[in-house]
Parts: structure tokens; C-alpha cells; sequence
């Protein structure tokens, strides 16, 4: 086909839009405004697993454990990692967690870094002053291009509100030899980034039923954005926010979340450390943040859930959630898998 362009056709929907060879099939879906399940646009979880009624595709770098050869044989493809090499006729999902949000089309902008700091020993905030303001809704994340590293992209949820759309807060957590978050502290004022977005599915659902926010580490920024969000635009909605530390050093954003519990009448903050020492003299609650979930929610099924981190601490509030009785059409999952 001229120009390696190849056309995708969903079916049973009939949904049909075009391929570009060198790209992946999800990008060229979400550019034409073709809303497909997708997490990580790594290839590290499942969420795009399609499969292949008819076409090609180069598979790209997946995870064996998401997609294993004999999947690639019967016609399964991660579709944020395959490109393709002809037409493709594609199974259809049904998302059913979807509400009626329009599709916000995911796009390029320049970032001056605004502010940088340290707010634990792990833990940084960047700040970042767009030119042109970004539309996103609350917990959906950006990709920030490694600086010397053209191509080399890395995914951070946005802290702040969709009502700062020209100023954006991202919480890194700093990895020896990362990509990006290992140069965090020599970025300065006025330093040049590319990032693209929005992404992601895990975003806050508009309806009345309560919510339950579960975090540990830097997980706590998309959560907090719903939350920033939902201060100002006063909803009648509760919301129980478990969030999960090791030390009283690594609580971040403690006092802001307390002045977001007097405004908000029916959010309850609960912190829980699961390794104290005698200095923090914490009198709070103690164990890790499935153990407090154990103990505190008898009944799952009246929430919506959203749980942020790492991916073995969201498998396992996740099950022990679906355990207690929530539909799992109703968790909504932001796994913080590593770049590499």
C-alpha cells in the first residue's frame, strides 16, 4: 500500500481507521480518536491484548509473562507494541468501564521546567509551565522525553488539577541510572522538555458512587489530582484515601491532603506505615496498606477503586477487593511498571 499506510478494521463494531508501519497500532488509534483498552504503553502489562483476526504485525518488545510465543502463534498482540506490516482485522473489546468522558486526543507540547524539589528521600516534584494548556482529565498520565536521549520516553502521572492546564505537577521517584529520573536534580528553571499526552484510562468516572483511593510512593500523584480536582468542583461524593509508606519521612503531601479533608466533608485520609521506626512516634495505623484494607472495608461493592504503584501491591489490593465483593468493571488500576 502506498506510503505504508494500512487501514484496521474492529470488528464486530466495524470501527475502522488508519495504520502508519512505523508506529504502533494503539498511537495510531488514539491520534484518530479510537478509544482502545490500554495501561502501560509498555508492553509490560496485558490490558491491550487484542487479537488478530486477520494481518501481520511485528510484535515488538513485550513481556514474555503479558504475551507468551504460543499467544503470538493463535494471534494475540500487545497492540501499544505492534506495528503493522499489512491490513488488520481486529476483535473488538467491550469496555464496559467507560463513561460517557469525551476521548481527549493525545498530543505534543513543549515544557519549561517551572520548580523542582525534593519531598522525601526517594521522592521529587517537577514542576512544568506548558506554552499551550494540556486538557486531560484527573489521573490520566504524560510522557516525558529523556533529555539527551531522543525517543527515549518515560510515563509520570500529573499530580495537579485539570483546572491548571498551563502548569503541571509530576512526582518522580529518583532510580540510580534512570532515564530521566536520575537527572531530576540538575534539571533547573527555564530547561526545555518534550512531553506528549494525555494517557492512560484510569481516570476519575463521573457518577455518585463513593470512592476508594488506594496509593503507595509516587502513586499518590494521579490520586491527588482527583482529589485537587474535586475540591474545587465540590462534589457530594465520599472518598476514603488509603495511602501507604514505609517511614513518617516518606508521608508526602500530608498537610495539603489534611486542608483537603476540611474542605472536603466527605473525604477520610488514612495513612498507614509499614515499617516505623522509634523516631517517627506515629500513632497511626501500622502494616501494609492491604493489611489496613483488610481490616477497615467489610464491603467493597458499593466503591469505585482506583489503586496506584507498584504492580505487586495492585494485584494484591485488587484481589482482595474483588474478594470483598466490588465488581471488576469498577477497579480502576494505574500499575507503576519500570521503564526497563
Amino acid at each position: 500500500m502506498a506510503d505504508n499506510v494500512f487501514k484496521a478494521r474492529l470488528e464486530p463494531s466495524g470501527r475502522e481507521f488508519s495504520l502508519t508501519a512505523g508506529d504502533s497500532v494503539l498511537n495510531c488509534a488514539l491520534r484518530q480518536r479510537i478509544l482502545l483498552q490500554y495501561g502501560c504503553r509498555n508492553g509490560r502489562c496485558s490490558s491491550c491484548k487484542y487479537f488478530l483476526i486477520d494481518g501481520e504485525v511485528d510484535f515488538g518488545k513485550t513481556s514474555p509473562y503479558c504475551l507468551t510465543d504460543n499467544e503470538k502463534d493463535e494471534g494475540w498482540a500487545l497492540l501499544c507494541q505492534a506495528r503493522a506490516l499489512s491490513d488488520l482485522v481486529i476483535r473488538d473489546q467491550d469496555i464496559s468501564d467507560r463513561d460517557d468522558a469525551a476521548i481527549i486526543t493525545p498530543q505534543d507540547y513543549t515544557a519549561k521546567v517551572a520548580a523542582v524539589d525534593r519531598l522525601s528521600a526517594a521522592l521529587w516534584r517537577l514542576q512544568l509551565d506548558l506554552e499551550h494548556p494540556i486538557r486531560f482529565y484527573p489521573g490520566q498520565y504524560i510522557e516525558v522525553e529523556a533529555p539527551g536521549r531522543p525517543g527515549n520516553w518515560r510515563c509520570y502521572s500529573i499530580a495537579s488539577s485539570p483546572a491548571t492546564p498551563n502548569r503541571i505537577e509530576l512526582v518522580i521517584k529518583r532510580i540510580a541510572g534512570g532515564g530521566f529520573s536520575d537527572q531530576i536534580d540538575r534539571l533547573v528553571r527555564g530547561f526545555e522538555l518534550a512531553i506528549r499526552g494525555p494517557y492512560g484510562m484510569s481516570y476519575l468516572r463521573t457518577c455518585d458512587r463513593p470512592v476508594l483511593l488506594v496509593a503507595t510512593g509516587s502513586g499518590i500523584a494521579p490520586l491527588l489530582s482527583m482529589l485537587r480536582f474535586c475540591a474545587a468542583e465540590n462534589p457530594d461524593r465520599t472518598f476514603q484515601f488509603y495511602y501507604g509508606a514505609r517511614h513518617r519521612s516518606d508521608l508526602i503531601f500530608v498537610d495539603e491532603i489534611h486542608q483537603l479533608e476540611a474542605r472536603m466533608s466527605r473525604l477520610s485520609f488514612n495513612p498507614a506505615l509499614s515499617a516505623p521506626v522509634a523516631g517517627d512516634e506515629w500513632h497511626g495505623a501500622v502494616g501494609r496498606v492491604t493489611q489496613i484494607l483488610q481490616r477497615e472495608v467489610l464491603d467493597a461493592s458499593p466503591f469505585d477503586a482506583y489503586i496506584c504503584g507498584q504492580p505487586e501491591m495492585c494485584e494484591s489490593v485488587s484481589t482482595l477487593l474483588l474478594a470483598k465483593g466490588i465488581p471488576e468493571n469498577r477497579i480502576f488500576r494505574d500499575d507503576f511498571f519500570a521503564a526497563a
